[in-house]
């Protein structure tokens, strides 16, 4: 049995734990919020009538299995301060934040909740998954160390709540970094109106959207009936040093018309792109199904957004000509691209990873003890998002490498 280390409980994470706990091996899990399951918690399912290999009931169901897993021991509010190596393995010294939640114990009935004065939990379900999330910024044990209404309220005995922080020290055998990704801020974007103008949203926000409702909101809080979305907004742009593909943006907006355009027929749908990623098998036959449904493709590139009459957006548009025309739309969604977590850079340089240009984890340090292959005693590897753009299913299959090279 290895003592295994995997930093990040996103799908990636959770994966590669539940992965090396169905080995045998013990896992700590060490999350940096207070709810686990990243940024796919949040992802709407893209069915209709047949299913879109969006993964996102995949990534659900790997995260609900890790965490219930009782080989994982996940760790949230989880920083990692120092990191030493020995002949005996590498030893990782953080800490976490209280209060804890046990999640094999969580039944997710909601009873902490209302229970809490300063409103820092939320409950979350989707699917078979069921979050209970910690916002330890509000809560009153992290200001005074008194509160425990959580703690009392929960019939499970799930919650406890020690010292606001508690110091951990873990020796462990491997590491995977399984940090995930942030979204590009468009606001870098400003003429595209994100944050300013009301109908406007990245990809992120109309996938927590559509999560919780069937359309997307114009600019007055009423159902949009003209929808478009705006590719490569932050990738393969030069001028903004992120000259690199997304990967993840078309299939995402590509599934996101076709579930709106299920959901509403009568919905006006449009998607301008410089190219569209052929990102599967089904690519092909999605485009024509798309197309047949009435959703237009425009090849060019969107460069302002403002507010026009009675609440529509005007869109400026530059072809691959140079020649330009304009459009109203109702809403608008932001094709944002991605880029490692804030946190990424920090742990690459602790764990002795080197990163891209762009900030992607790209392997270990020649001069350090660890090593990105199964020849090394200590092996310090990356999984998932923090190593390249990659969709929930290319994330999934990469930390099931990951966890295999680990314990090899």
């Amino acid at each position: 049995m290895k003592r295994c280390l995997v930093i990040g409980a996103g799908v990636s994470g959770c994966t590669a734990a539940l992965e090396l706990a169905r080995l045998g091996h013990r896992v700590t899990l060490l999350e940096s919020s207070g709810r686990p399951g990243g940024k796919a918690v949040s992802y709407a399912c893209k069915a209709t009538d047949t299913c879109s290999r969006c993964g996102v009931c995949v990534a659900h169901s790997r995260i609900a299995d890790a965490l219930l897993n009782h080989n994982v021991t996940l760790l949230e509010g989880a920083t990692v301060d120092k990191v030493q190596r020995s002949s005996n393995g590498i030893v990782v010294r953080g800490h976490s934040l209280s209060p804890r939640i046990r999640r094999q114990r969580c039944t997710g009935c909601g009873d902490c909740v209302p229970a809490c004065p300063a409103g820092a939990l939320s409950l979350s379900r989707r699917g078979g998954l069921s979050l209970v999330a910690i916002d330890f910024a509000s809560c009153l044990l992290r200001q005074d160390g008194s509160c425990t209404a959580c703690v009392d309220a929960c019939p499970a005995g799930a919650v406890t709540a020690g010292s606001a922080r508690s110091a951990f020290a873990l020796r462990t055998d491997a590491v995977l970094l399984a940090t995930g990704h942030d979204n590009f801020d468009p606001a870098a974007k400003p003429r595209l109106g994100s944050g300013r103008v009301p109908g406007v949203m990245t990809g992120y926000e109309a996938e927590q959207v559509l999560s919780r409702q069937t359309w997307l909101p114009d600019g007055r809080g009423a159902a949009a009936r003209r929808i478009a979305f705006i590719q490569c907004v932050g990738s393969r742009d030069p001028s903004l040093g992120r000259g690199f593909c997304s990967s993840v943006c078309c299939a995402a907006a590509l599934r996101m018309a076709r579930l709106l355009a299920a959901r509403s027929p009568s919905a006006e749908v449009t998607v301008y792109y410089i190219d569209i990623q052929n990102f599967d098998k089904v690519f092909s036959p999605l485009r024509a199904e798309l197309e047949s449904l009435g959703i237009r493709f425009v090849r060019g590139i969107p460069f302002s957004v403002t507010a026009a009459s009675a609440g529509s957006l005007a869109v400026q548009i530059e072809d691959p000509e140079g020649g330009r025309s304009s459009a109203e739309h109702d809403a608008v969604v932001l094709s944002a691209g991605i880029s490692p977590s804030p946190g990424t850079e920090r742990l690459a340089e602790l764990f002795g990873a080197s990163r891209d240009e762009f900030g992607f984890i790209c392997g270990a340090d020649s001069d350090s003890n660890a090593g990105n292959s199964a020849d090394s005693a200590q092996a310090v590897l990356a999984a998932g998002t923090c190593a390249e753009p990659q969709g929930i299913l290319e994330s999934i299959s990469s930390a099931r490498a990951a966890a295999l090279e680990m314990v090899r």
